[in-house]
C-alpha cells in the first residue's frame, strides 16, 4: 500500500512529500478501515488528501469519485482550480443546478443541468474524479437528489467529505448523503 501511494503522490506532484498525518489518513482508508475524521489546522493540507482519495481507491471502482461537501464557495473555486492544476478532473454542483467543471482549457465551462441531460451524465458515470457541492445542491434541487439516487453514480462513489465539519450539526442533509450514496467501504467494498 504504501509503495502505491508513493506512486500517486508522484503522478499528482513529485515535488510533493506527504506529511505523517497526511499519509496516515490516506493508508488508513486504503486498507478500508471505515470512517474517518481529519481535524488538522487550517493550511496544513487536508484538501491533498481528497484530492488523492479517487486513486488511492481506484482498485474499488473502475470511475472513483469522491464527494466533497463544503459550504464555502471559495474553497470549491481554489479546491477547482487546484484539482485542474494537477489534472484532476472535477466539477462543481452549485446551488443553482448547475455544473462547473475543471477541463485542459483555460477556462471553467458552467453547464445547465436542466439542459440535456448530457452534462449531469457525465457526473453519474464517473468522468469526474471529485464533485464539490452544498449540501443544498444536493438535497435541495431536483437534480442533485437524482444523482444521489443513481444507481450508476452511487456505484462509482467511494467517499464522502465533509469540509468545514465543524458546522456540520447544522446539516442535516449529510447524514442522508453518506447514507443514500452507501459509502461506507466496509460494508460496501465492490
Amino acid at each position: 500500500m504504501e509503495a502505491k501511494l508513493k506512486d500517486i503522490v508522484a503522478a499528482y506532484d513529485p515535488d510533493i512529500k506527504l506529511r505523517k498525518e497526511q499519509e496516515q489518513a490516506l493508508l488508513f482508508l486504503m486498507k478500508e478501515k471505515g470512517d474517518l475524521l481529519v481535524n488538522l489546522p487550517v493550511g496544513f493540507g487536508k484538501s491533498l488528501i481528497y484530492h488523492l482519495l479517487p486513486q488511492a481507491l481506484a482498485t474499488h471502482r473502475i470511475s472513483p469519485v469522491v464527494i466533497v461537501v463544503s459550504p464555502l464557495n471559495i474553497i470549491h473555486k481554489d479546491q477547482m482550480e487546484d484539482l485542474k492544476k494537477h489534472g484532476i478532473s472535477a466539477c462543481r454542483l452549485n446551488i443553482c443546478s448547475k455544473v462547473e467543471e475543471t477541463t485542459d482549457d483555460e477556462d471553467m465551462g458552467s453547464f445547465e443541468l436542466d439542459s440535456t441531460g448530457v452534462d449531469l451524465d457525465n457526473v453519474i458515470h464517473g468522468r469526474y474524479s471529485v464533485l464539490l457541492c452544498h449540501p443544498e445542491a444536493l438535497l435541495n434541487t431536483k437534480k442533485g437528489y437524482s444523482l444521489l439516487i443513481d444507481p450508476a453514480f452511487k456505484k462509482n462513489v467511494v467517499g464522502v467529505v465533509i469540509d468545514e465539519c465543524h458546522i456540520i450539526e447544522k446539516w442535516y442533509a449529510i447524514h442522508f448523503t453518506i447514507n443514500t450514496c452507501n459509502v461506507q467501504y466496509r460494508l460496501d467494498p465492490t
